[in-house]
């Protein structure tokens, strides 16, 4: 998936495609496809208020992973907005 990123719509479905355990993965081209995932969710949230593009993201973890998790993959980038 790599249309642009324009709304919080493009946002929360490109956050949902995203495979948060890339990091994990010993194939080179999921890490790669991962990586590139997470640089353009980043730089899309730059457009976004932090408060949706928090609760978006933290959506999508609670979502997908177990409790114990999930506080290493809550929202931390930075955001200028």
């Amino acid at each position: 998936m790599n249309t642009e990123i324009k709304t919080l719509e493009d946002f929360e479905r490109a956050c949902n495609a995203h495979d948060l355990t890339y990091a994990y993965s010993d194939d080179g081209e999921c890490y790669r496809r991962g990586r590139n995932s997470e640089a353009r969710i980043e730089k899309a949230a730059e457009n976004f208020p932090r408060a949706d593009v928090e609760r978006i993201w933290n959506a999508m973890v609670d979502r997908r992973l177990v409790d114990f998790a999930r506080a290493a993959f809550y929202w931390r980038w930075p955001n200028k907005g």
